[in-house]
């Protein structure tokens, strides 16, 4: 058991904390408006995960959290590439996931 919890990772630790946060945000969002609770706590998700700072940065999470709201990009996609990025171990992973998460989306034919 020692050697396990030796094993975790911060960012695996991490991960696992945003996970957790999010899925609370998310049934308590659920609570008041059914249904958007998913994709609001994507939102926060990348926004928070990925150090969104500049503008253009906070304009991509909004755009790609609405293409998934309407069914343009899969949320499976989206939610891989960035588990991806924060494996990567990267102090500021935004440019990473951006430059993946297009390249992801281009090969399924939606332009991001």
């Amino acid at each position: 058991m020692r050697h396990l919890i030796q094993t975790v990772t911060r960012e695996a630790f991490f991960l696992s904390c945003l996970v957790g946060v999010g899925l609370s945000v998310a049934g308590s969002r659920a609570e008041e408006s059914p249904g958007v609770g998913s994709v609001v706590s994507m939102e926060d998700r990348l926004a928070k995960g990925l150090k969104a700072r500049q503008p253009h940065e906070f304009e991509f999470v909004d755009e790609v959290v609405a293409m998934v709201h309407a069914g343009r990009l899969p949320a499976k996609l989206v939610d891989s590439t960035f588990l991806w990025a924060l494996q990567r171990q990267q102090r500021y992973p935004f440019p990473l996931i951006e430059r993946a998460l297009r390249l992801q989306a281009n090969r399924i034919g939606v332009e991001l």
